[in-house]
């Protein structure tokens, strides 16, 4: 009963969250539109609260705990020693189909619905939208403005 009351909670903590930050304190907006590539479906990165899922039983243990997980499938390996995302695990949605269609559109998870999400701290790790996504992060409000 613990464990019901306790993702009760974080669910509601991170709701309410997410509502401040996208009312109150993003100093981002969202602008482009889609493409409809599916570079979105099939090129995903999940995080735990310390990094980015990095090990196949980590995920594992994500679809027990969590049934949307299920949705996706290990897809590769980032590569590249450079980047802060070496050795994260990519994944793409069960549903894709060859077209770039969701197969399950209107019943699609939250996760799909809310994509893309500005999350300020991927952007200050310097996490930009993929190459082929038609959709870009901006400043909202330019500095010059903050000046005047």
């Amino acid at each position: 009963m613990n464990k019901i009351f306790k993702n009760i909670k974080d669910f509601f903590e991170d709701f309410i969250l997410d509502i401040y930050n996208k009312f109150f304190s993003s100093k981002y907006v969202l602008k482009g539109k889609c493409k409809k590539c599916g570079a979105c479906c099939r090129n995903i990165l999940f995080s735990t609260e310390n990094a980015y899922v990095k090990d196949k039983d980590v995920f594992n243990q994500m679809q027990k705990k969590y049934r949307y997980y299920r949705n996706f499938r290990i897809s590769g390996v980032v590569k590249d020693k450079k980047d802060f995302q070496n050795g994260a695990l990519t994944f793409e949605c069960r549903f894709i189909s060859d077209k770039n269609r969701c197969k399950i559109y209107l019943f699609r998870p939250l996760f799909c619905r809310n994509y893309p999400d500005i999350n300020q701290e991927f952007i200050y790790q310097g996490v930009t939208m993929l190459d082929e996504c038609g959709f870009y992060f901006d400043v909202d409000k330019k500095f010059d403005s903050y000046l005047k």
